[in-house]
């Protein structure tokens, strides 16, 4: 059997096995176990293509597995969420801007001597359903499968086992990698061979995941859950909750990927000694700042200069990456024009970014890439699907328990991060949108439960 087959089959058997799993397990059980299941483990950069329909790809398959198998064993759960009851409203101002983005780009234009088509119904349609499948979706099963205190705790586990899982593959991977030089789970076996990435002479594990950055984000958020246990003493199976952190932390050093290691140090040292209540305000700073940075770097109010030197400092390599960013912000925020607002409509369209610095990576920082296709107003839509869960959750995390309190505030801390990392890095799954959701339905969930 031809190895790419074997990564399609992947795909379309996760559909049964998911549903199968909401059949045996518990609710919130069940949620957590599909959603980490399909993103930890199925393969990149393979899609079953059907015409009419976007590509059948991991992140899909994930996310229509936990629809499918919720929808058939917990329709009770599905029906009282109430769709559109909650942060999924803003899919409708999303298609809105998604009209008004066609609307402003409907004359083909030429980029690069280039003849890019303009946008039309289609196009709208297109992109309402990526917005729908990809943001909304997550965030609505995330926010009605976890509706109870007991949940919280759940998701909290299976977080970081997610990331004890990985560090024992990150292991095999980087130690298989020493004697073949680039060894690749992923290509072993799915037959999906992935870019390797090299950091200091050592090759960054990917596993199976899209890059070696989307690892380290990972691992930092599984950290952070293991601390949060480790705090609440509510470690998983009676396991000594300080030695699974220790290995998850371990997994998170062998990505030797700077920002990941920052993020999981800085934000697990404070989820160890700090109070929930300033925890939680951690998570939504993380937020606040995100959401309103592209306004401060669009008025030159940001000092990325600074920054820049005092990066310098540590790591050389990582200042030149940093500004690098930077300088995709100038280029792009200096040829958007009259299309602030809505955006160009697709990425060739933005004026030089298949092009920009070696002609080869193009752009790759999320928002100003958003930016470039959807303007402002689509980085700000995209960005509340984060900030408003973390808002919900500030304004009721006193009426948790000390231990909920903990672990409802590492919840705010990892969305926060990954709100923070979209600034400079990519976003590579749609993980963060269902912790949002499950972090608006955790922290809306009733009061009865008894914090132990």
């Amino acid at each position: 059997m031809d190895s790419s087959i074997v990564a399609l089959l992947a795909l379309a058997l996760f559909l049964p096995a998911g549903v199968s799993i909401f059949a045996r397990l518990p609710r919130a059980q069940a949620a957590a176990a599909v959603v980490l299941g399909g993103s930890l483990f199925l393969p990149e950069r393979v899609a079953w293509d059907f015409p009419l329909i976007p590509p059948l790809d991991k992140e899909y398959a994930t996310y229509l597995a936990c629809l499918a198998g919720a929808y058939l064993y917990r329709r009770p759960s599905i029906a009282a969420a109430r769709p559109g009851r909650g942060p999924e409203v803003l899919l409708l101002f999303m298609f809105l801007a998604n009209v008004a983005t066609a609307l402003t780009n409907g004359e083909p234009m030429w980029d690069e001597g280039k003849l890019e088509p303009g946008r039309g119904v289609w196009a709208v349609v297109a992109q309402t359903g990526d917005d729908l499948l990809g943001i909304a979706l997550p965030c609505f099963l995330g926010r009605a499968l976890f509706t109870r205190r007991e949940d919280l705790r759940t998701l909290s586990i299976f977080l970081a086992l997610g990331g004890l899982a990985y560090t024992i593959l990150i292991l095999v991977e980087v130690g298989m990698s020493l004697p073949f030089r680039v060894f690749q789970l992923s290509d072993w076996i799915y037959g999906v061979p992935m870019r390797p990435q090299w950091r200091w002479g050592v090759i960054q594990p990917i596993v199976f995941m899209d890059n070696a950055l989307a690892v380290a984000t990972l691992m930092a958020g599984s950290l952070i859950a293991a601390t949060a246990l480790v705090r609440s003493r509510r470690a998983p199976f009676g396991s000594r909750p300080v030695l699974l952190r220790s290995f998850v932390w371990g997994g998170l050093l062998m990505t030797l990927n700077v920002a990941g290691n920052v993020y999981g140090a800085v934000l697990a040292l404070a989820t160890m000694i700090v109070r929930p209540r300033v925890l939680a305000g951690v998570g939504l700073s993380l937020v606040v700042l995100a959401v309103t940075y592209p306004a401060a770097s669009m008025l030159n109010l940001f000092p990325d200069e600074v920054l820049v030197e005092f990066a310098s400092g540590f790591d050389a390599e990582r200042a030149r990456s940093l500004e690098g960013r930077f300088l995709e912000e100038e280029h792009v925020l200096g040829s958007i024009g009259d299309r602030t607002w809505f955006g160009w409509g697709t990425y060739e369209r933005i004026p030089g970014a298949e092009t920009f610095g070696t002609g080869e990576v193009g752009l790759d920082s999320w928002w100003i890439i958003r930016l470039g296709t959807n303007g402002i107003v689509g980085v700000e839509l995209h960005y509340a699907f984060l900030a408003w869960p973390v808002v919900s959750a500030w304004r009721r995390i006193r009426r948790f328990g000390r231990g909920d309190a903990t672990l409802l505030a590492s919840l705010m801390a990892i969305v926060g991060m990954r709100a923070i990392d979209l600034l400079i890095n990519g976003s590579w799954n749609y993980l963060p949108f269902f912790l949002a959701g499950s972090l608006y339905g955790l922290a809306h969930s009733p009061s009865r439960a008894v914090d132990g």
